[in-house]
């Protein structure tokens, strides 16, 4: 943690910032990032992976290019990617392959690569044909023929759950603090409303309520729960 100009310790930019007088302070660095994410309370939300991983999948979503607005969206996007990926210990779903039938099925005219499969990988765990064309369109990668590469890369890993992030509309009610709206639009069917799924919404809400106060937050002011 970094000990503010004020005495008070915490670890975000408020605390590392501008005076800070010990601790991973970043005052003083000309054209240091002023990212709400810094490797402080990245090592707070993430607090039981090893360093060197670590290190990596921090790196990665800084190449990804992608800021929080504030900090509340910092804490819903980090809350999710620790709950998707078993807090980033893993990039590929852990019971692939062999999930089901894969994520062969497809919803959009596109279907998916020969000898290809489309279980979940990434940050977000994209799956299915549809989610991985659309992803690699954007980011202007072939992920349709070369799906692994959302695993392979911290950068990709990051950028396909950002693209979920963006497209779907995500970054509105995170920027409010308002996770249960997030869980609905991630996975909403199987989690809220006592779906199949309703256990694993507490772990990910719960996941959530530990995350806030890395980036100097309370308690949420907004139900939590879909």
């Amino acid at each position: 943690m970094c000990k503010s100009q004020w005495g008070i310790c915490g670890y975000t930019e408020e605390y590392c910032g501008v005076g800070c007088k010990s601790g991973p302070c970043i005052q003083g660095k000309r054209g240091a990032s002023h990212s709400i994410i810094n490797k402080t309370n990245f090592q707070c939300a993430f607090n039981d992976l090893d360093s060197a991983t670590r290190t990596e999948r921090f790196n990665g979503l800084k190449q990804s290019g992608w800021q929080a607005k504030n900090a509340d969206e910092a804490a819903v996007f980090l809350a999710h990617v620790y709950h998707e990926t078993d807090g980033l210990k893993t990039l590929v779903e852990y019971c692939a392959p062999g999930c089901g039938p894969d994520y062969a099925e497809s919803w959009c005219d596109i279907q998916g690569a020969p000898g290809q499969l489309y279980y979940g990988r990434g940050c977000f765990q994209l799956s299915y044909p549809c989610n991985y064309y659309a992803a690699g369109q954007s980011l202007g990668l072939d992920l349709l023929n070369h799906p692994d590469l959302v695993a392979q890369r911290q950068d990709i890993a990051f950028k396909t759950a950002v693209w979920f992030y963006l497209a779907n509309k995500m970054d509105v009610p995170a920027q409010e603090g308002d996770f249960a709206a997030t869980t609905r639009i991630i996975n909403g069917n199987l989690e809220c409303n006592n779906g199949s799924e309703a256990a694993n919404q507490q772990t990910r809400v719960a996941t959530y309520e530990r995350i806030r106060p890395c980036f100097g937050l309370g308690p949420p002011t907004i139900n939590p729960t879909c």
